[in-house]
């Protein structure tokens, strides 16, 4: 499988800091909070979310590789709805493991938050977008922008 990025696209990436295509994370936190995030990168335009790396650009490195993917590959499944597809890859700076997840900007906006413990409230769906270096709540307006961008008719019971 060829790589996400290479080397140097990577120490770039890491350089430039978090912005609308770019968000780190020094480990993961919750289920919904990278929810959230891989939401709002999938309802844009994609990004990468980075874990092993702090805000001020450290790389602290993830205690383990196989527990961050199978929490993503969770909060990927079970906290987005419809769920997100996405990309995963593995690679050390100075001694430490980075995961690199690259969601790509979807096909089937707008994806929700949904925790699959409870039952899917479509009125009360949280839709995320990314801004600048942020993920905020999309406005009802952005949620009909972004239906009108997808085929997709999942949120037609959403009352806007």
């Amino acid at each position: 499988m060829p790589s996400i990025m290479r080397y140097r696209e990577l120490l770039s990436l890491i350089e430039e800091g978090e912005n609308i295509e770019v968000e780190f994370k020094r480990k993961f936190s919750t289920h919904d909070k990278i929810a959230r995030e891989m939401i709002a990168f999938a309802n844009t335009k994609g990004g990468y979310v980075l874990f092993g790396i702090d805000d001020d650009k450290k790389i602290v490195g993830v205690e383990s590789e196989k527990e961050t993917t199978e929490l993503v590959k969770d909060a990927a499944l079970n906290y987005c709805e419809p769920p997100l597809e996405y990309l995963i890859e593995y690679r050390e700076i100075d001694g430490k493991e980075i995961v690199i997840v690259r969601i790509p900007e979807s096909t089937k906006k707008p994806h929700r938050i949904q925790d699959y413990k409870t039952d899917l409230d479509i009125t009360n769906a949280i839709v995320t977008i990314r801004v600048n270096d942020k993920s905020v709540q999309a406005s009802k307006e952005m949620i009909r922008i972004l239906r009108a961008q997808s085929n997709q008719t999942a949120l037609k019971k959403y009352i806007l």
